[in-house]
Order: structure tokens, then C-alpha cells, then sequence
């Protein structure tokens, strides 16, 4: 089964590369740092009372302007920050009259740069399997939406827009200039203000076929999505997006026969913004 389990991350890798999310600049280094998830800020929803002979009145404060938020995430031209994703699955493979399970775990530490104005970016991820503990390294280039791919045989030039498209739409600021213009379903104030919004099902299916379809006729399933955007004196800090997942995928492989490989399980992923319209160079990379 290990050996099945090593063939999927290998898909599941391929597959990020060839989407959206992996990858990076070439003046950058992946960060070797620990992958452990990061935490949600601690918020607090403050309430005053006022008591009188007759009766108990409660004053909630008012919430965030969420016009004002949303003007404030509209005018993020630039920004760099920092994403650890953990992907938790139950792998299931049948193939040869046999049916196999395995737990798969990948650590994702992720480190960019967004340009919305240039359309133009660099992001550098290590994956982290476990409990092996197996390590790789990953990088993407994205000039004027012309996505350039880092692979053991150099990098690859890909103008499908697809791939940077969603690179755009599912990053924090991204996620938060969509969302803000709906109303949330909760909101929590203090130091930090956090709002969490319920996702349909489908706007995350494509993020979730990105990193679960091995091949062009695999069916991916997705539901519970949820995001949180968070901010601090209105300015928006990072968040948090979930979701559950399953997929199924038929696999004719050479060596190991026909498979079914199923997989089910939960996508969650923590980002931290570190830095706001400070402009940086991305240059297409030496191919």
C-alpha cells in the first residue's frame, strides 16, 4: 500500500504543479521552517449591559463596516505572505480483486508574492509527506499571467490562463474581495476582527480539482467549505479556508494494472499577509 501511497502523492503533486497553487520565483528559496498549521487569531465579541429595575438590556456594539473593509482589501496592489495547508486524506485503492486503505498526510508550507497590478507572481511551497517525512520542493513563475513551471527537467512555460486565473481567485486577498461583498454568516470583534463566510460547494471545486484530479475523467465531490477573513485596525491580515473532499479516479498504469483509486478527506489552509503594496521585481526565469 505504501507504494500505491507514494504513486498518488507523486499525482496529487503533479497535479497542484499543473493548476494553480504550487510554485515560485526564482530569487527566492523555499523556507525549510516547520509546516505545522497556523493558528486563528483570538477574537472576542464584547457586549455591554445595562441593568434597570423593570428589565436586562443588552448593547451589542456594532459591527465592521464591511464597505470600508472591502474598500481596503480593493486597494492591496502588492502583497507577500505565508500559507501552511495540511491535506488529510483516506486513500482507498482497488485494483487486481483487491481493495486497500491508507491514511495520506501533506504538509504544505507556501511563501509568494501577488502582483495585481503586473499580473505577475512568485511562489515557493515545500510538501512535507507523512509520517515519512519525504520533503519536496516546488516552484512557480507567473509573468503578465504567463505561468512558468519549475520541474526536474527545468522550467516549463504555459500560457493557459486557467492556471493563473485561479491562482488570483483563491488567494486571501482574492477570497476576500469576492466575499466581502456578501454578508457573512458571523462575525467576531476584538483586537482582531474575524468574519466567516459558508462556501457553495461550487466555487471550491475547482481549487479541490486542481489538487484531487489525476486524470481529466476523475469526479470530485466537495461540501463543507468555509472562510474566514481576518483584520486588524481594518486591515486585513490573513484568514482561513476548509473544505471536505472526495474524489474518484480511474488509473490504467503500466506496471501496477488497472486501478480505482478513492480518496476522502479535508483540506485546510491558514494564511498570514507579512506585507501590502511593497512593489517587487518577478522576471520570467532562465528556460
Amino acid at each position: 500500500m505504501k507504494r500505491y501511497a507514494f504513486i498518488l502523492i507523486v499525482i496529487l503533486l503533479a497535479g497542484a504543479m499543473a493548476g494553480c497553487l504550487g510554485g515560485g520565483g526564482s530569487s527566492v528559496t523555499p523556507s525549510t521552517t516547520t509546516e505545522s498549521e497556523g493558528t486563528a487569531p483570538t477574537t472576542t465579541t464584547t457586549q455591554k449591559t445595562t441593568t434597570t429595575p423593570s428589565q436586562t438590556a443588552t448593547e451589542t456594539p456594532a459591527g465592521p463596516d464591511v464597505n470600508a473593509l472591502l474598500q481596503g482589501v480593493s486597494e492591496i496592489r502588492q502583497f507577500t505572505y505565508t500559507s501552511n495547508a495540511s491535506l488529510e486524506m483516506l486513500v482507498t485503492i482497488e485494483g487486481n480483486g483487491t481493495s486497500q486503505e491508507d491514511n495520506v498526510t501533506l504538509r504544505i508550507l507556501e511563501r509568494g508574492y501577488m502582483d495585481f497590478e503586473s499580473w505577475s507572481a512568485w511562489i515557493n511551497s515545500t510538501t512535507v509527506s507523512l509520517p515519512d517525512g519525504a520533503r519536496t520542493n516546488t516552484s512557480r513563475i507567473v509573468v503578465e499571467n504567463v505561468t512558468y513551471i519549475q520541474t526536474i527537467v527545468g522550467w516549463v512555460r504555459t500560457e493557459d490562463r486557467a492556471a493563473s486565473d485561479i491562482l488570483w481567485r483563491y488567494s486571501i486577498v482574492g477570497l476576500a474581495r469576492e466575499y466581502l461583498k456578501e454578508k457573512p454568516d458571523s462575525i467576531e470583534t476584538g483586537d482582531i476582527t474575524k468574519l466567516t463566510y459558508s462556501i457553495p460547494d461550487y466555487r471550491l471545486k475547482p481549487l479541490a480539482t486542481v489538487y484531487f484530479a489525476a486524470s481529466p475523467d476523475t469526479v470530485v465531490y466537495v461540501k463543507d467549505g468555509q472562510l474566514e477573513l481576518w483584520f486588524s485596525d481594518g486591515r486585513l491580515i490573513g484568514g482561513r479556508l476548509s473544505f471536505n473532499v472526495s474524489s474518484e479516479t480511474n488509473v490504467d498504469d503500466p506496471t501496477l494494472g488497472k486501478m480505482t483509486i478513492k480518496q476522502d478527506g479535508k483540506w485546510s489552509e491558514t494564511f498570514e499577509i507579512d506585507s501590502i503594496n511593497e512593489k517587487r521585481s518577478v522576471r520570467e526565469p532562465s528556460t
